[in-house]
């Protein structure tokens, strides 16, 4: 440095400049010390435990071939560890055992813990109304448990559930004098034999019925004894037939409508038969020539088909699950009993059989047992792959 230049001092601004230069290269070393240590530590405890590893090996063998040559010269590497004693292998073991132990306790806790259940979704339709059915589907989860089977209540009456094309599916009845609120109670059982119960709260409609008056021949208002033996013996045969479920839904198709939907009496009416109340009509009557064709439901076993006392030439289809139609006053029957029958398939021909004041068809539904208008059905939305056309 030139003589005039020893005495000469930097600018506070480069000097400024300088420091904080230091500054960041003295930050940096520091963060370089702060990552290495970590690194020469692990290095040195694998370095030590391999140590250990041989120092362990060459104890155990006895044959002096396999022995380390000797050697005068003193070893330039780091000081051996000691090779850990059999108390500490023992111990480093039994640890090993203990936390194997707990990893299999704890898992053997998590599967057998039940599994918390969120609610099912539960679709109806049609809305519920007094004296008519309506379907119910449940909606189960993909990702969900999967129930093995379904049961349910409702208005104190039992709902079958079944599996129709992959989905569960139920008819519940809503009996005459039933409204307001009824709780659906479900059911579920799952393949570990636990349960799980679920409450559905459904508003139901109130109907207003009509009232008729009708004249019949007297022998169906006032029947002999003779005749009232034959009712009494066929009342018992419907209703043998009516409190039998299917353990299956037989049905394949939304429901449809026997002829075309000309109502020329509804469900429900109070019937005065010759001045006197004697029944409520527990079908649904549509308008029809004599001799034009009655078709079923939806598919069916056929149960009864017989002439009846009050029903004429009559026909009881089972859809499964306790569900019933029936179809009456057939001029003829074309089907037989334990037939089973299509969707659409032809079971008779209109007529005016049993107690009538003209030929017509009179369609009916059971549900559990319980005479409900048939008519609901037309407005179900059933879980099929091939609906009504």
């Amino acid at each position: 440095m030139p003589a005039g230049d020893a005495g000469r001092r930097l600018p506070a601004s480069r000097s400024k400049s300088i420091l904080r230069g230091v500054r960041k290269v003295d930050t940096r070393a520091q963060e370089l010390v702060s990552l290495l240590i970590p690194m020469i530590r692990r290095t040195a405890l694998c370095v030590l435990v391999v140590a250990a590893l041989g120092a362990c090996a060459s104890s155990s063998s006895g044959d002096p071939e396999l022995a380390p040559p000797a050697t005068t010269q003193k070893p330039t590497a780091p000081e051996k560890a000691p090779a850990p004693d059999d108390s500490s292998l023992d111990a480093a073991l039994r640890d090993a055992e203990d936390l194997r132990a707990m990893a299999a306790a704890a898992r053997a806790s998590e599967a057998d813990r039940p599994r918390s259940i969120l609610p099912f979704g539960v679709t109806w339709a049609p809305a519920a109304q007094e004296g008519s059915a309506f379907g119910i589907r449940v909606l189960e989860r993909p990702s969900g448990r999967k129930p093995e089977s379904i049961s349910g209540e409702f208005a104190s009456l039992p709902v079958r559930f079944g599996r129709l094309d992959g989905h569960w599916f139920g008819l519940a009845a809503v009996p005459i004098d039933t409204e307001g609120r009824q709780d659906l109670q479900l059911r579920f059982e799952f393949d570990d034999g636990s349960t799980h119960e679920q409450t559905v709260p459904i508003s139901v409609s109130s109907r207003v019925f009509q009232k008729s008056q009708l004249t019949v021949a007297p022998k169906y208002s006032s029947p002999s004894a003779e005749a009232m033996e034959r009712i009494r013996d066929e009342r018992a045969l419907v209703r043998s037939v009516l409190d039998t479920a299917s353990a299956e839904w037989l049905i394949d198709t939304a429901f449809r409508a026997p002829r075309p939907l000309e109502v020329t009496s509804p469900y429900g009416v109070e019937r005065v038969f010759n001045g006197e109340l004697r029944s409520r009509h527990t079908g649904l009557d549509l308008k029809g020539a004599p001799g034009e064709p009655v078709r079923a439901a939806a598919r069916g076993r056929v149960m009864i088909a017989r002439d009846l006392y009050f029903s004429g030439n009559g026909v009881y289809l089972d859809h499964g699950r306790g569900v019933y139609t029936g179809y009456f006053h057939l001029s003829r029957i074309l089907v037989e009993e334990g037939e089973m029958l299509e969707a659409g398939q032809i079971v008779g021909e209109v007529g005016a059989t049993g107690r009538v004041t003209g030929p017509h068809l009179h369609w009916s539904l059971w549900v559990g047992g319980t005479s409900l208008d048939a008519g609901s059905l037309l407005e179900m939305s059933v879980p099929v792959a091939i609906e009504t056309p």
